[in-house]
């Protein structure tokens, strides 16, 4: 249960949100264009919704192993040096998430210091912020998802039959 709750975060949180941004924007262009008097409030939200959605998108491309990427050199490999070089990559990535991670949260902590809210609807920005250092942890743990299944022998080309 815990397992397939992990597997398919990132995925249930995305339809979600895009079930909820969906009416929000109806609202807003019917609010606009027929009654001439727009939302500020639903645009906001769904601007936000949508910053998160970018980033839990991010997640869930390297969980299923979906980000864009040239395999001209890779594909010429062996696959035992491709399996390598992919742990490389991973090891490179979780480094560079890792450092995004850790500048997030300190924009995030001088948001929380200066106490700002939104505009519209006064929504602590450092839940918006915040979308950053969640997703990074999340890359990087999906990262690691990677390297342990390309040690177990498992290739880069299987992980979206696997996750």
């Amino acid at each position: 249960m815990l397992k397939k709750c992990w597997d398919h975060l990132e995925e249930t949180i995305l339809i979600y949100s895009y079930l909820l941004v969906i009416p929000l924007l109806f609202a807003q262009v019917i609010c606009r264009y027929v009654l001439n008097h727009s939302l500020s409030w639903s645009e906001e939200i769904a601007r936000y919704l949508f910053i998160w959605q970018v980033w839990l998108g991010s997640s869930y491309c390297v969980q299923k192993g979906r980000h864009i990427r040239i395999d001209v050199f890779t594909s010429r490999l062996s696959p035992r040096l491709r399996q390598v070089y992919e742990i490389l990559i991973a090891l490179v990535c979780i480094v560079f998430c890792a450092f995004l991670a850790c500048k997030s949260i300190a924009v995030t902590g001088m948001i929380v210091r200066l106490k700002q809210t939104s505009p519209a609807v006064r929504i602590p920005m450092q839940f918006i912020y915040a979308c950053v250092p969640v997703s990074c942890v999340l890359m990087i743990l999906r990262y690691f998802e990677q390297i342990f299944h390309l040690l177990r022998g498992g290739s880069a080309a299987d992980l979206d039959e696997e996750a």
